[in-house]
């Protein structure tokens, strides 16, 4: 467990500093974005003087990540508002899409994948895997417009905006239900196949399987019972990894449903040329996305004795 914690360490330290080099290699100045255009040269060069723009950039990354190391992400150059301020803000709305669109994608790939198993090359087997097929290969913007058209449209539920949760319980969820749903399409592609793949080979070569056959128990039992069981300990390994995957699909949709998350924040900041806000949106979904990873490890080894042992024996 220590050595993955360390692990964040050059993960935040190169991902950040990556980051930050980038930006500084864009075109324009980050003193004409606080005064405007119009701004005249003397009050250009004091702006710059006061931010440290003519520090060497090493000197000023440095700067930037001692603070961030204090929880001072810098301050938004438009708004003016601390950046850590603002991630706060909208991370907890970006976090509800993402749980709702994984509850979504489990709730259906689950059974799907079990029915399909239980009747291969049916008519249900087949119609299942051209849906997780269209779910893979359809883009989540494309994804997001037809939901508008066949679901948002005949049920009256809400194609933009949000409503907060503590506003509004029930029209959170409304608000909520189709930037979720888009996201949740690729999902349960993934994760119905991913079940699917390994239930078969399951059943197919493992003998325990073969021993419970021949005790005469049922195929639906057997699945319930033992099949599904160690057939979770892949799909947790996929969920973790889609954990992080969709906090860049959530960009596009919270875009395309004007929701205030995390992506919303990120592509406004970009077209604003707000480089401060960009930079620490960027090194948040990477520290996220390493300990999202560090929690699927913990729960592996919380669900399966063997590896937690392997792990004490090294």
């Amino acid at each position: 467990m220590g050595r993955r914690l360390l692990h964040l360490i050059p993960v935040t330290i190169g991902v950040s500093f990556l980051t930050f080099m980038l930006l500084n290699l864009l075109p324009g100045d980050p003193a004409l974005t606080v005064l405007g255009e119009g701004a005249t040269p003397e009050a250009v060069e004091a702006i710059t003087e006061q931010m440290g723009l003519n520090d060497p950039v090493l000197l000023r990354y440095w700067h930037w990540f001692v603070g961030a190391l204090g929880g001072d992400l810098g301050t938004s150059l438009n708004s003016g508002e601390s950046v850590t301020t603002l991630l706060l803000q909208r991370v907890p709305t970006s976090l509800e899409i993402m749980l709702l669109a994984q509850i979504i994608a489990l709730v259906v790939a689950l059974p799907v994948a079990i029915v399909s198993v239980r009747r291969p090359g049916s008519l249900f087997d087949r119609f299942a895997g051209l849906t997780a097929f269209a779910g893979v290969a359809t883009p989540p913007f494309l994804v997001g417009m037809l939901l508008v058209l066949v679901v948002a449209i005949p049920f009256g539920l809400p194609a933009t905006g949000w409503i907060p949760f503590t506003e509004n319980p029930v029209m959170n969820l409304r608000s909520a239900f189709l930037p979720a749903l888009t996201l949740a399409a690729a999902l349960y592609a993934v994760y119905m196949r991913v079940l699917r793949a390994d239930l078969v080979t399951q059943l197919t070569q493992e003998e325990y399987v073969t021993t419970a056959r021949a005790k005469g128990v049922a195929q639906g039992t057997i699945i319930r019972r033992h099949v599904l069981r160690n057939s979770v300990f892949p799909l947790i390994t996929v969920i973790g990894i889609n954990m992080g995957a969709l906090l860049g699909g959530a960009v596009i949709v919270e875009t395309l449903f004007a929701v205030p998350g995390l992506g919303k924040l990120m592509i406004d900041a970009i077209y604003q040329r707000d480089v401060v806000v960009v930079q620490g949106a960027v090194v948040v979904i990477a520290v996220a996305f390493v300990l999202i990873n560090f929690a699927v490890d913990l729960l592996y080894a919380a669900l399966d004795p063997r590896i937690r042992h392997d792990r004490a024996s090294h």
